[in-house]
């Protein structure tokens, strides 16, 4: 058994990480180390990915020249550890060398009046990690129809449309006129203009996906890429990326 030391820890910051990953899952499967600390999930038929990225010195002080994976059955009770610290925090890694692989048996976060041991689990029992192969399949905008801004005030006033059809579980995202907009059974409104033409086709230039993607979305301004399989949404704030399938609706 191996061990990492940080020196430092910044709380908000590692609590805000796992934030953004729990509406899609409470397991947190984490690779912390190198330039990077990173992280992917989606859902059970992967119909929504998610990738947080962050630089690791942004969150963690000290060394760690190689990913160590981490891995929490239960990523709230992280965010419950964290939120009994204030200021500065030191943490611990207790790790092992698994076939090439460092995987992580404890999280400790501590200062000098609390200690708090983070089990971690073993993210082949209830993780299978998307190889690179899936992961650029899954974020690809090689077909994409049109692109635009999203900004937070925006998505909020999708939402408060979505009253107006409760019983339905989607919406409409179009392109016409020089305008992107979105469409349900009892609204059809304007979001923004689009700048410039992204449109490959114009009979193409419409999706239908989920309501409840949206809800997967950080409080964040994104640029969103619309492709004839997938809606990307790429933050503009964060290095954060989520795509959703598009819905797969009955011929009339």
């Amino acid at each position: 058994m191996k061990e990492i030391t940080f020196t430092k820890i910044d709380g908000r910051e590692l609590s805000s990480f796992v934030k953004k990953l729990l509406p899609i899952d409470k397991f947190i499967f984490m690779k912390i180390g190198g330039d990077n600390t990173m992280s992917s999930v989606y859902l059970p038929e992967r119909d929504a990915v998610k990738l947080v990225k962050q630089n690791t010195s942004d969150i963690f002080d000290g060394q760690v020249d190689d990913q160590v994976k981490v891995s929490f059955y239960n990523g709230t009770k992280v965010v419950d550890a964290l939120s009994h610290f204030h200021g500065d925090i030191n943490g611990r890694i207790k790790y092992s060398d698994i076939d090439g692989e460092l995987m992580a048996s404890d999280f400790m976060i501590e200062n000098e009046d609390l200690t708090i041991n983070l089990a971690c689990s073993d993210p082949s029992l209830s993780f299978m990690e998307m190889n690179k192969e899936e992961m650029s399949r899954a974020f690809s905008t090689d077909s994409s129809l049109f692109q635009f801004d999203l900004l937070t005030t925006q998505t909020d006033r999708i939402k408060s449309l979505f009253s107006l059809d409760k019983d339905e579980e989607v919406f409409t995202i179009y392109a016409k006129d020089g305008n992107i907009r979105v469409k349900g059974t009892s609204y059809d409104s304007t979001v923004c203009s689009q700048h410039g033409s992204d449109i490959v086709k114009e009979e193409d230039s419409t999706v239908v996906i989920y309501k409840k993607y949206l809800n997967l979305l950080d409080k964040e301004n994104y640029q969103v890429i619309v492709c004839s399989n997938k809606v990307v949404f790429k933050s503009l704030d964060t290095d954060t990326v989520l795509t959703v399938a598009v819905a797969m609706m009955a011929e009339d």
